[in-house]
């Protein structure tokens, strides 16, 4: 027999079947809860956004809304990320 006529034949067992789902449905859950981690781990509060860039956690308030503020907190990081306000957190935009 050959190797595609047995992956055919394994593929006609429901319970083969239901395992690759359950696996690849496991696989899928791990990368997303890893990407899910290390969005929560760039998250910065104002305070530690500030410390990063230099500055006080007022000028970044003061500043969050304006149009170039990825720019500006660009200019200031030291790795030239630049930072989004969004959901309460400094994000690094991507």
């Amino acid at each position: 027999m050959s190797e595609s006529s047995e992956t055919s034949t394994l593929l006609k067992r429901p319970e083969a079947v239901i395992f690759i789902l359950i696996a690849t449905l496991f696989v899928v859950w791990d990368a997303y809860l890893s990407l899910l981690d290390e969005s929560e781990s760039t998250a910065l509060s104002s305070r530690q956004l500030a410390q990063r860039l230099g500055t006080t956690p007022k000028i970044l308030r003061l500043r969050k809304h304006q149009p170039n503020f990825s720019e500006w907190t660009q200019q200031l990081d030291p790795d030239g990320l630049a930072w989004e306000y969004a959901g309460g957190v400094y994000m690094p935009r991507t």
